[in-house]
């Protein structure tokens, strides 16, 4: 199954076409192979500089210190791997910045199912569920829906010093 990250344009008058975007998680092979071509599809502007800024520096890297290319190669695979595997994280961080809400998380076993579980999800009418009916009165000193208790040794009470008892004990059980 694969997950995806369904997010809503700022702007209510854009094409519904382009008004919900699907951001798949994981690794982009796209973004391994071809980086700044997927930036550029993506409208990813400031993610675009970045790469371009890091790309100049490991150049310059390279030009100045000539005995450590084979290094300076080692690092920009290294980079375009990492790259790889955040690309989709980038790209929802960027449609954050630019006003995009997250609606939903949906998965699917590709994109198209997805894209099916959350439209039948979102278009589906909002219904109220049926109230729920008091149950029996819980007998005195028990937490109503605790749940049956699990056979074996009590945990001891605590000492009775007056303070209150902090943290999640039920009851105390003293007689």
């Amino acid at each position: 199954m694969k997950v995806y990250t369904v997010h809503r344009s700022p702007d209510r008058r854009a094409n519904p076409e382009d008004e919900i975007v699907f951001v798949r998680e994981g690794f982009s092979l796209p973004a391994l192979i071809v980086p700044t071509i997927w930036i550029l599809w993506n409208r990813m502007w400031w993610v675009l500089l970045a790469w371009l800024a890091v790309g100049a520096a490991l150049g310059v890297a390279g030009e100045v210190l000539p005995r450590m290319g084979w290094m300076i190669g080692v690092i920009s695979v290294l980079l375009a791997i990492w790259f790889a595997l955040e690309a989709n994280a980038l790209h929802r961080w960027s449609l954050t910045q630019k006003g995009w809400r997250m609606l939903d998380v949906t998965t699917g076993r590709d994109r198209e199912e997805a894209e099916r579980s959350f439209f039948q999800r979102y278009q589906r009418p909002a219904t109220t569920p049926p109230p729920l009916r008091p149950g029996p009165a819980a007998p005195a000193g028990r937490v109503p829906n605790a749940g049956p208790r699990a056979s074996g040794p009590r945990p001891p009470a605590p000492a009775a010093s007056g303070q209150p008892v902090i943290g999640l004990f039920p009851h105390t059980d003293r007689t």
